[in-house]
């Protein structure tokens, strides 16, 4: 019997151990991370002015894209929303994210050590592009890994085993009212699971690298676009040329 109640008290400290265990871990992987701004450090960092270092690493002002602050949703919208309020709902949920993780660097100082400096070639450096897949097959900055963003969890451990080495994460747009937001997203992430190196979100994005005229490759080998043209319109697409009755147009 007293063996029993000795058993029975080990089990009993070692599932509440296991129980404290796992709620710690759990503050850290569930949607509350323990390292995320609090709303008082939040409101403080909006109602603050840029910095000229922040600038930089945004691109500068002369790029366009400086993440605009007076668009940021401070509380969340409650009762019959309408879509539009819906969006400044989440907007209030992921700008945060943005702010905090999201200013890394810009693409100017990136090609600087990727390209001029060769961190291309050292496994201490990885360039994660985290873009859909049509979209890094169409085109991309060369020496990169494509890393599903919806799957991150999953495949970092596999596409970035080693927790220590400095990563550069880049998307798409790096739009002023947004930024690069899958970055931000991704770089939460990898802190959750434990990633202690470098972090850099390239905030201008692939358009800031292609609008540079830095290289890029795909399939077909590498090639520069011409400034000022990503995302433009095609000039040879003509609506009365291509009707809509057309099964397949060269543009949707």
């Amino acid at each position: 019997m007293k063996r029993f109640k000795i058993t029975a008290m080990c089990a009993f400290a070692l599932f509440m151990a296991l129980s404290i265990a796992s709620i710690s871990f759990a503050g850290d992987l569930g949607a509350i991370y323990s390292k995320d701004w609090t709303p008082e450090q939040i409101k403080a960092f909006v109602n603050k002015p840029w910095t000229a270092e922040e600038k930089a690493k945004m691109g500068g002002s002369d790029m366009g894209y400086i993440l605009d602050k007076k668009s940021f949703p401070l509380e969340k919208l409650t009762g019959d929303l309408t879509a539009k309020q819906l969006y400044q709902n989440g907007k209030a949920v992921w700008m945060p994210i943005m702010m905090q993780y999201g200013i890394g660097m810009n693409m100017k100082t990136f090609k600087k050590l990727w390209i001029d400096e060769g961190k291309w070639k050292d496994p201490g450096h990885q360039l994660l592009d985290i873009r859909m897949e049509s979209e890094f097959l169409q085109g991309h900055i060369p020496g990169a890994i494509r890393l599903d963003t919806g799957l991150d969890f999953w495949y970092l451990p596999g596409l970035a085993p080693d927790q220590k080495a400095t990563y550069y994460l880049q998307c798409k747009s790096g739009a002023p009212a947004d930024g690069g937001i899958r970055g931000a997203l991704v770089a939460r992430h990898m802190r959750m699971m434990g990633y202690t190196g470098e972090i850099y979100n390239l905030t201008d994005g692939f358009r800031g690298w292609l609008e540079l005229g830095y290289p890029v490759i795909n399939r077909h080998g590498q090639f520069t676009l011409v400034p000022g043209t990503f995302q433009k319109p095609d000039p040879y697409y003509s609506k009365d040329k291509y009707p809509k009755t057309l099964k397949f147009s060269p543009q949707p």
